[in-house]
């Protein structure tokens, strides 16, 4: 019975390919849902190379996976931030989430204690976290980016 009002459910849901579906309301907390939200947003913005798992459904939704052999993570709370966390400094990835999948753009960057280069946008505009983090050692490099 379950998997039957399941198959009814998504047949009823059009197919989601935007961040609308995932990042500005909240999704559905299966992981598999959320993947193929995500990874349909990402593949048909230019980042056909990489495949993000769900690790955590529930926010804040946690993601990780790689592109090209890279390390990424994702962290989201729909509607109030997202951050990326990966192995270097990538534009082409920070571009296509900034401009195709949010709309917003970046808050502010740093490498964190893992040597990971991360990224945070934030729909408030991240006052609170940036004072959260500013001067924690923790956060090496720490930039605040212009918002125009």
């Amino acid at each position: 019975m379950r998997k039957a009002e399941d198959k009814q459910q998504r047949s009823e849901r059009p197919m989601a390919n935007t961040s609308r579906q995932w990042f500005y309301s909240t999704p559905e907390p299966r992981p598999y849902y959320i993947e193929e939200r995500v990874n349909h947003s990402l593949w048909n913005n230019r980042l056909q190379n990489v495949f993000m798992s769900c690790t955590q459904a529930e926010a804040p939704v946690t993601m990780e996976g790689n592109l090209d052999g890279m390390p990424m993570f994702f962290e989201f709370v729909p509607g109030q931030y997202f951050t990326l966390r990966m192995g270097e400094e990538r534009r082409e990835i920070i571009g296509t989430i900034r401009q195709t999948l949010l709309g917003l753009k970046p808050t502010f960057t740093y490498q964190d204690a893992d040597g990971m280069f991360v990224v945070e946008w934030h729909t408030d505009g991240g006052d609170a976290r940036w004072k959260e983090i500013q001067g924690n050692p923790g956060f090496q490099g720490l930039r605040r980016m212009k918002l125009r």
